[in-house]
């Protein structure tokens, strides 16, 4: 049985004070801050062309170029040439989304293939929502809880949020949210402009492992936006796409016993952890570890974000 500060280390595995001297940085030309971090073993598997500088004795990884166009074909070029070549298993799982990359001043430095993102270990964004409802007597609150679908790539069959997905270039997060809780909840547009809360983020370092699929023990810094939204009994959400095989309303005690078995993705099991302490769920009074679970649930990023 996990506790809960174990389910926020199954998802937060560099927490900030971890020593990062041993991974190369991800730099770009004209900014003198990292955007990710880089393991030893893809440095050496990359077959690096012209437009990357490789410093092994300081450790970096430089993607040379001086305007946005001209770093996305850069890395746009490299990603496909190992791609065909075969050299990561993870750039098999190619799509046509695009992530941010983001500079000190907010700026758009570079767009990168989805894919390819935990090959550099850049923050990367996503939207999460948890739909719940409250009973009027008692006042006790049943989540909405999706189970990923058998096929998915990642994580199959686990539980997961309501809604949740990746926040890809040129879309602001609630927007993102409007478009995957339709797609996902069959929920319609005017609902969750109306319903939806804004409640902050939640911010970790995980690193790949089998149940992601690709190479292991990739660096995957991530933010996500986190949304609630409590519904009224008459309405249901309803999987609209091939994401999830069910959404289930669970009672605060089935979705404990499922976080104690290990049954949510990492993210999501901190996504459900941060919804029941801004609720009072868990609270300094019956969470031993509630400081550093609250804390490790909002921690800064090594690298600028959006």
């Amino acid at each position: 049985m996990k506790s809960n500060l174990e389910l926020v280390n199954d998802c937060d595995q560099f927490p900030p004070n971890r020593d990062p001297s041993f991974l190369y940085r991800f730099m770009v030309n004209g900014f003198d801050c990292p955007f990710g971090y880089l393991l030893e073993a893809t440095v050496n598997t990359f077959s690096w062309p012209d437009c990357w500088e490789i410093n092994h004795d300081g450790k970096t990884v430089k993607l040379l170029g001086s305007s946005l166009e001209e770093r996305n074909k850069q890395i746009h070029d490299t990603l496909l040439a190992d791609r065909e070549r075969g050299s990561f298993k993870i750039l098999k799982g190619w799509t046509s989304e695009f992530f941010s990359v983001n500079g000190p001043q907010k700026c758009l430095v570079l767009s990168i293939p989805r894919v390819a993102a935990p090959l550099f270990g850049i923050v990367t964004y996503g939207v999460q929502l948890l739909a719940y409802q409250s009973d009027t007597s008692d006042g006790a609150i049943r989540i909405w809880i999706a189970r990923r679908a058998k096929t998915k790539r990642t994580y199959p069959s686990m539980l997961d949020s309501t809604v949740g997905g990746s926040l890809p270039t040129g879309e602001t997060p609630f927007e993102c949210l409007i478009r995957e809780s339709a797609e996902e909840a069959s929920f319609p547009e005017e609902l969750t402009r109306t319903k939806a809360k804004a409640c902050g983020t939640v911010n970790y370092v995980c690193r790949t492992d089998e149940r992601g699929g690709g190479e292991l023990g990739l660096f995957t810094p991530e933010v996500q936006f986190t949304y609630e939204m409590e519904l009224p009994k008459d309405v249901v959400p309803t999987p609209g796409d091939n994401e999830a095989e069910e959404i289930t309303l669970m009672g605060i005690e089935q979705i404990k016993s499922a976080l104690e078995k290990g049954e949510f993705t990492p993210a999501n099991g901190c996504i459900v952890l941060d919804f029941f302490i801004r609720h009072g769920i868990i609270n300094f009074e019956n969470e031993k570890d509630y400081i550093e679970i609250s804390s490790r649930l909002h921690r800064n990023h090594a690298f600028p974000t959006a």
